[in-house]
């Protein structure tokens, strides 16, 4: 009777460990955490912008084999259509935070994934996290430029 009793005892012990190992959440590998941030390259900056859905793009993000380049819309009745076009580099949301920490949006650099801008500091482009637009109200667009010590949304249109 004793041997039985150790043996279901054991068997007791065993089944409950069993039952809360199985109950643990799993980690999926795949799925970064909630404290690991999802890098977002700054390709996603290519593109056209405005600062209105009904006017046409104004600012043309190029993706070229040595980085970017932006372009500015040419003034109607010109022969083209854009500007030449202007070097951009990839800047460090660290680095780059100062163009807009001081804003009427209540960004804050966490809510940023990536960032371009002009060499000379007179334009930068940041895309927003979607978490951030989600929750910020002031945020209808997941890009924000800073123009010559101002900054505000913008949002990504067709080019033409």
């Amino acid at each position: 009777m004793k041997a039985s009793f150790l043996s279901l005892k054991y068997s007791c012990a065993v089944g409950l460990l069993i039952a809360l190992t199985a109950c643990e959440p799993k980690v999926n590998q795949d799925t970064p955490s909630h404290t690991e941030s999802v890098a977002t390259s700054s390709s996603d900056l290519v593109g056209c912008y405005t600062v209105s859905h009904e006017e046409p793009a104004q600012i043309k993000i190029n993706q070229v084999e040595d980085g970017f380049n932006m372009q500015m819309r040419e003034p109607e009745g010109s022969p083209d259509v854009w500007d030449k076009p202007e070097p951009l580099t990839v800047i460090d949301v660290d680095k780059g935070w100062d163009y807009f920490k001081v804003n009427a949006l209540d960004l804050n650099k966490n809510d940023v994934d990536a960032m371009i801008g002009r060499s000379d500091g007179m334009m930068v482009l940041a895309k927003v996290k979607d978490a951030a637009k989600n929750i910020n109200p002031r945020l209808d667009s997941s890009y924000v430029m800073y123009i010559v010590q101002g900054s505000n949304t913008v949002y990504k249109v067709a080019c033409d």
